[in-house]
This record gives structure tokens, C-alpha cells and sequence, in this order.
């Protein structure tokens, strides 16, 4: 219960991101100089939040799987890897 509940916290921090990001783009309240590497780390939450969201599935099979998995992805995006296998996942 507490991973499903630390998941939909997630969920719910990523959405209200999004969602602000997705008005002010829409309605142009995001500066002319913003570049397009900026816009496609914003939309790096959406895959982020699948990714949350497969840990959050995970608990049904093992909560520790589940939390490993979250930490691990949270690790991943906080770190940014150079990798190229990694960089292609996380966008």
C-alpha cells in the first residue's frame, strides 16, 4: 500500500507539472527563446511516469522489486547517464 501511495504522489507531482507546462506552451506563455532541447525535456516527465508507474505494478509481484525498481529509475533520471541505451529510455 505505502509503494502505491508513494506512486501516485509521483503521479500526481508529474501531472500537475505537465499539465502546467502543456497550458502555458498552448496559450504562449513560454518565452520565443526557448529551444527545442528544453521542450523535450519537459515532455521527458510523460516517459518518466510510465516508468513510475511499471514500479508501481511491480509491488503486486514483489513490493521490494517495487520500490528497487522506483529508486533505480529516480537514480537513473537524477544522474543523467551518458549513455546511449539509457539516454534512448529516458529521452
Amino acid at each position: 500500500m505505502a509503494v502505491l501511495v508513494y506512486w501516485l504522489n509521483l503521479l500526481m507531482l508529474g501531472a500537475t507539472l505537465f499539465a502546467s507546462w502543456w497550458y502555458a506552451d498552448r496559450n504562449g506563455m513560454v518565452a520565443e527563446d526557448v529551444d527545442a532541447e528544453t521542450r523535450r525535456t519537459v515532455y521527458r516527465i510523460v516517459k518518466a511516469q510510465i516508468l513510475w508507474a511499471v514500479g508501481g505494478a511491480l509491488c503486486l509481484i514483489a513490493p521490494l522489486l517495487s520500490i528497487v525498481f522506483i529508486l533505480l529509475v529516480q537514480l537513473i533520471y537524477a544522474a543523467a547517464p551518458r549513455s546511449s541505451l539509457l539516454r534512448k529510455l529516458i529521452g
